[in-house]
């Protein structure tokens, strides 16, 4: 079915254009698990039929998501900030793993736009808490006319949360990106019938020597410093590397050293337990990506 899917979408890129516009609809009605789905259309539309013609998918479906944007009372241009956000870095990283088949090269180039553009946020800015704090004030009242029991008054919580959220919305949106991109990939090797392609570049995924020893200073740092933007860059390197962890994960797996269900419940405690699997992934993937790191630069 899969395969099909995939085939059916790619080969009519009229007919990606709806089904992006209404894979971009989805969160907008609370399933907000469904973000990375649009993008991933006119990422597999761009891995294989081209760029011109991903361009063409984003571009149509911008504008059906603005229109329904408008239908339901929001301003347009909120539709096409959100359509930005949600098909803009996937197309981008399409058009790189296009050129260069790398989906190592993929992440990394993800990891450095995700600290050009938390740097850029804070230069351009300001104080985040400052900017933030209105907008997750208006949010907690309207929590409470809702009826939900929760004070982001108390304790101070407006100001904690306003002052991280540049590094969520960095971090959401390299995730975002990069789980779009995984799935184009697999739905371009499930058209193709090479079904076990994708799972052979994912476990193979790295950030490199150098970019491992950035987030390790990066998360380090965090650790020590009070400054909001050290904060962000830790989140955002923490966030990489739990993506390499997993990628460990399943190569341990494939290769028998995980055996049973342990998979399943790995992934079952990332849901459960999230922060502390998160931490624990990105110990993994930093230890995994040295070890292989290494290994690469002495075979050179």
């Amino acid at each position: 079915m899969n395969r099909s899917f995939a085939s059916w979408i790619a080969d009519n890129p009229g007919r990606a254009v709806i089904v992006t516009g209404l894979l971009g609809l989805l969160p907008l009605f609370g399933l907000g698990f469904a973000f990375f789905l649009p993008g991933a259309v006119p990422a597999l539309v761009t891995l294989v039929r081209g760029p011109r013609a991903g361009v063409f998918v984003a571009a149509g479906a911008t504008l059906l998501l603005a229109l329904a944007m408008w239908a339901i009372g929001r301003p347009v241009p909120v539709g096409l900030i959100y359509s930005l956000w949600v098909l803009g870095p996937p197309l981008a990283l399409g058009l790189l793993l296009r050129r260069t088949d790398s989906l190592s090269l993929a992440l990394q180039v993800a990891v450095l736009a995700g600290v050009a553009m938390v740097v850029l946020l804070h230069a351009t800015l300001g104080d985040p808490a400052r900017f933030w704090a209105p907008f997750v004030r208006d949010l907690a009242e309207e929590m409470q006319r809702r009826g939900l029991p929760m004070d982001l008054e108390q304790d101070g919580l407006v100001e904690t949360l306003a002052q991280t959220l540049w590094g969520w919305v960095t971090v959401l949106t390299v995730l975002l990106a990069m789980c779009a991109l995984f799935l184009a990939r697999w739905w371009q090797a499930r058209a193709a019938g090479e079904v076990g392609r994708f799972g052979a570049e994912f476990r193979q995924l790295r950030i490199g020597m150098v970019l491992g020893i950035a987030s390790a200073a990066a998360i380090g740092a965090s650790f020590v410093s009070d400054r909001p933007l050290v904060d962000d860059l830790g989140r955002l390197f923490m966030g990489v590397l739990m993506i390499v962890g997993l990628s460990a994960v399943h190569r341990y797996r494939f290769s028998g050293r995980l055996r049973g269900a342990w998979l399943g419940l790995v992934y079952a405690l990332l849901v459960l337990l999230a922060p502390v699997m998160v931490a624990v992934l990105a110990g993994l993937g930093f230890v995994d990506n040295w070890l292989r790191s290494r290994e690469a630069a002495q075979g050179t």
